[in-house]
C-alpha cells in the first residue's frame, strides 16, 4: 500500500491540522552533526517494548526525575557516532537536556561493552535518513521536507553504503499556506448558475493526492459526498483547477501528499460571491 501524509485542510474557518514534530536523533559523521529520525533504537535486552515512559526513564536515568513531552515520545534522546565505519551510541540524554542536565550512565547501562565513553552498536541494521538542519526547507505536518538526505546502511553497526537524495525542487503553494486566497479561488471558481437552488447547505470532501512536478493537481475524489452528482463534480472539478498546489519530494523522488478539502455549497456564499464579484469588478 503506498503511504502518503494525510493533512485536513478546512475550507470553512480555512485551518491546517498540524501534528507535533518529533525530536531527532543526532548523528556525528566526519566532522558535522546530522539529525536522524528516530528510528535506531537501544537493544532489546536493555529496553523493551512493554516498558512505558515512565519505568524507561527509572532504567536510563534512576531517580533523577527526567521530563518527558509529546515531541520526544520514547522518553529519551540519542547521539551516534561513526568511526572507521562502525556506527557507536555516546550519549542518552533526556527529552530536556541540557536543561535538566540528566544524561544516562552508559558504562552502568552497557557495563563491559562500554568502552572510551561509547557502546559499539552492533544490534543496528537497516536503513536510516539523516539530513542537515541548514537543509531545512519548511515543515509539512510532521514531515520535514529538506534539500537533501543522506540514507545511511548499515549491518550490525557497520557502514555498508551511504546514498544521497535531492529534494531541493519540493516547494510550497500559495493556495496551500494562504486560507484566504485558497477560500477566494474556491467560490469564484464554482459555476453558480450551473447548480440548482440550495435549500440546506451541502457539504462536499474532496481528497487530492497526487500532484506533478509543477504542482498541477492530479488526482482528486469525493471521500464524503452529495446525494446529487452535480455538486460533487463540481468540487471535484473545482479543487483540479487550483492553479498551484504543495510539491514535495522525499528521497529524491515525489511524494504524495493527500489533503482533505470540505466544500460548502449554500445559498448564503453563492450570495456572498455574487457581491465579492461585484465588488471586485467595481
Amino acid at each position: 500500500m503506498k503511504k502518503y501524509l494525510t493533512i485536513l485542510f478546512i475550507v470553512i474557518g480555512c485551518v491546517e491540522a498540524f501534528a507535533t514534530v518529533q525530536m531527532s536523533d543526532r548523528l556525528i559523521y566526519n566532522g558535522d552533526t546530522l539529525l536522524f529520525n528516530p528510528r535506531f533504537e537501544l537493544p532489546h535486552n536493555l529496553v523493551t517494548e512493554e516498558e512505558d515512559t515512565r519505568s524507561l526513564n527509572n532504567i536510563l536515568f534512576g531517580d533523577r526525575d527526567a521530563c518527558w513531552n509529546t515531541a520526544c515520545w520514547r522518553g529519551y534522546q540519542l547521539i551516534w557516532k561513526i568511526e572507521n565505519s562502525q556506527l557507536y551510541l555516546t550519549e542518552i540524554y533526556s527529552c530536556c537536556y541540557p536543561t535538566d542536565s540528566i544524561k544516562a550512565d552508559l558504562a552502568g547501562l552497557f557495563k563491559e561493552k562500554a568502552i572510551n565513553g561509547k557502546v559499539k552498536a552492533d544490534w543496528v541494521n537497516g536503513k536510516n535518513i539523516a539530513w542537515n538542519w541548514n537543509d531545512l526547507m519548511f515543515f509539512l505536518n510532521e514531515m520535514r521536507v529538506v534539500r537533501q538526505e543522506f540514507e545511511f546502511n548499515f549491518y550490525k553497526g557497520r557502514l555498508l553504503s551511504i546514498d544521497t537524495f535531492d529534494n531541493v525542487k519540493s516547494r510550497r503553494s500559495a493556495y496551500s499556506q494562504n486560507p484566504e486566497k485558497l477560500r477566494k479561488f474556491i467560490h469564484s471558481s464554482i459555476n453558480w448558475d450551473s447548480l440548482p437552488e440550495i435549500q440546506e447547505p451541502v457539504r462536499v470532501f474532496v481528497q487530492l493526492s497526487q500532484v506533478n512536478e509543477e504542482g498541477r493537481i492530479t488526482s482528486a475524489r469525493i471521500l464524503r459526498g452529495s446525494d446529487n452528482e452535480i455538486f460533487n463534480q463540481e468540487a471535484v472539478r473545482v479543487v483540479k483547477s487550483i492553479p498551484e498546489w504543495d510539491v514535495i519530494y522525499s528521497r529524491g523522488r515525489l511524494f504524495p501528499v493527500a489533503w482533505h478539502i470540505p466544500i460548502v455549497f449554500s445559498e448564503e456564499n453563492r450570495e456572498r460571491f455574487r457581491i465579492t464579484e461585484e465588488f471586485d469588478n467595481y
